[in-house]
C-alpha cells in the first residue's frame, strides 16, 4: 500500500533481480513507460481515498472516481487482452462525522456502467492488524467497531480471465471453504526478515504494508510462471517478493522514498 503523496516524478530503477525491477516515481510515469499488452496482472493496493478527503457531504465522492480511473485506464492499457487487475480497496470513516464513505463502490459501478470492465469476483480479506483505527469514535467513545476486513476486486477487461483455482486450494489459513473467496492471509517466512529489522521504527510505510501472502494468493490464481506481473502502489515491496517467489517476472514501484527503501533492503535480503 502506498504512501500518501501525488508529487509529479519519473520513475526510475533502484533495483533489480533476475526477475524483475523495483521503480521509484510517480505510478502514473511507471504504467506509461511499460509497453501495451505485456502484463498479466496487476496486483495493488492504491489510497482508499486517493487526495480526496473523506466527508459526509460528498460520500461517493466522484473526484475519487476520477482518480481511480485515471490509473486503470493505464493499467488496461498495459494488461494482456485476457489480463486481470486485482484492487485491495475500501470505504473510509469521513473526516467530519463518524459516518462511512463509499468511494470505491461509486468508482467501480461508473467503471463497470461503461462496459470497459467486468468484475469477476469479490475477496474478503480479514485483517484486523493492518487496518486504520479511528481513534475518536472507536477508542474514546466506543461508538463504532473496528474495521476487520478490506475488499479485494478482481477485474478483467473479458469474463473469461484466466484462472485456476486449484493452485490456490487451501492456502495458508482459509477460515472458510479451501476454495472459499474469505481469506485469512497473515504474515509468513517471507515477512520475518523484514518484521525482525522493523523494531520500534512503525514508520508509516510500515503501517500500510501488507504480507506477502496477500499477493502471492492472486499471483497463484491468476498467473502461470514466468508471466508479468506489475504493482504501481508497491509500498515497502510485498508484490515484488511474493513474484520473486513465485517465479513471476515483476516490475514494481512506488512514488515513496522511505517505503523503497525498505522495499529495497527487503528484496536484497529475500535475494541472500
Amino acid at each position: 500500500m502506498s504512501l500518501r503523496t501525488e508529487a509529479e516524478s519519473p520513475a526510475r530503477p533502484v533495483a533489480s533481480t533476475a526477475q524483475g525491477t523495483l521503480f521509484h516515481g510517480d505510478a502514473t510515469a511507471f504504467l506509461r513507460a511499460l509497453p501495451e499488452r505485456s502484463v498479466r496482472l496487476v496486483v495493488t493496493s492504491p489510497w482508499f481515498t486517493g487526495p480526496c478527503e473523506p466527508s459526509s457531504e460528498d460520500p461517493a465522492s466522484p473526484a475519487f472516481g476520477d482518480w481511480l480511473g485515471h490509473y486503470l485506464a493505464e493499467m488496461g492499457r498495459v494488461l494482456l487482452p485476457d489480463g486481470s487487475v486485482v484492487l485491495e480497496t475500501g470505504g473510509a470513516w469521513a473526516r467530519d462525522r463518524p459516518v462511512r464513505t463509499v468511494q470505491h463502490y461509486a468508482a467501480l459501478s461508473r467503471l463497470l456502467e461503461r462496459g470497459d470492465w467486468y468484475l469477476l469476483q469479490e475477496f474478503y480479506w480479514y485483517n484486523p492488524g493492518l487496518l486504520d483505527v479511528n481513534e475518536e469514535y472507536e477508542e474514546r467513545r466506543y461508538t463504532r467497531l473496528h474495521d476487520c476486513v478490506t475488499t479485494w476486486f478482481w477485474l478483467s477487461r473479458t469474463p473469461d480471465a484466466p484462472a485456476d483455482t486449484r493452485r490456490v486450494r487451501g492456502f495458508q489459513n482459509h477460515l472458510t471453504h479451501p476454495f472459499g473467496n474469505f481469506l485469512a492471509l497473515g504474515d509468513s517466512w517471507a515477512d520475518q526478515p523484514y518484521l525482525e529489522a522493523a523494531g520500534e521504527r512503525r514508520s508509516r510505510a510500515d503501517l500500510d504494508r501488507f504480507p506477502v501472502a496477500a499477493p502471492l494468493y492472486f499471483i497463484r490464481l491468476l498467473t502461470e510462471e514466468g508471466e508479468h506481473v506489475v504493482d504501481p502502489f508497491a509500498g515497502i515491496g510485498s508484490t515484488a517478493l511474493a513474484a520473486e517467489r513465485a517465479g513471476r517476472r515483476w516490475s514494481c514501484n512506488d512514488i515513496s522514498a522511505a517505503a523503497i527503501s525498505i522495499a529495497k533492503q527487503r528484496i536484497d535480503t529475500f535475494r541472500k
